[in-house]
């Protein structure tokens, strides 16, 4: 009789857990850094904002690693930004992010001489730099696009039929000085659009000014 009643009272013995034990934050923590990878995957394959989905990687390495995130979009950008606030180059050259990368434009009077596309000899040291930042702060699987552009002026010499491939010699010229600096020939692409890829342009700014505004080389730097 005794012994059935031991029996009965072991069935009902709630288990003895011991209250002080952390062991099971480790599981815990397992389980949400999983999570937080899994949500940081989702939002890499997606077609948002990079320079958002490298601010979001960067926050949660710091907080569930404790160690710095890279993040080369956001790094070239503000190398760049310090560059040009260093050097007085706000009229020249700008850096945006976008929803495909790292956007780096040249004004044309920074590189090119009207109607030309050879390398302004004062164009190299800034090309130079930029080239550096590039190939030293961006990943191997990143494609570098280098986009040509032209204001709405016709030209036609014996040189360049049209602005078409005016746009494309400028490109071109960009990507060989890039490849010159030690950037892979596999990751870069040159592209001429012509007058095709208008800017948004204030109203309020004249023809001229906004032909100026469309005479541009653009670098893209993004995800494959």
């Amino acid at each position: 009789m005794d012994e059935a009643v031991k029996r009965r009272g072991l069935r009902r013995r709630r288990p003895n857990f011991d209250d002080s034990s952390s062991s099971w934050l480790i599981t815990y923590s397992d389980a949400i850094t999983l999570l937080l990878a899994f949500f940081v995957m989702i939002l890499s394959v997606s077609d948002i904002d990079q320079g958002k989905v490298e601010a979001l990687q960067e926050g949660l390495s710091t907080v569930m690693t404790d160690r710095q995130q890279t993040t080369p979009f956001t790094d070239i950008k503000k190398a760049l930004d310090d560059y040009i606030e260093q050097n007085g180059l706000q009229d020249q050259l700008s850096v945006i992010l976008d929803q495909r990368g790292v956007k780096v434009e040249f004004a044309n009077v920074a590189l090119y001489d009207s109607g030309s596309a050879d390398l302004k000899a004062g164009a190299v040291p800034l090309l130079e730099k930029v080239s550096a930042i590039i190939r030293d702060t961006s990943h191997e699987t990143h494609m570098i696009e280098v986009e040509g552009h032209t204001d709405d002026i016709p030209i036609a010499n014996k040189q360049f039929p049209s602005n078409w491939e005016l746009s494309a010699a400028r490109a071109t010229h960009v990507v060989k000085y890039l490849m010159s600096q030690g950037v892979a020939k596999e990751r870069l692409k040159a592209s001429g659009f012509a007058d095709s890829r208008p800017k948004e342009m204030d109203p309020a700014q004249t023809i001229e000014q906004q032909r100026a505004a469309n005479r541009r080389v653009v670098v893209q730097v993004r995800r494959y």
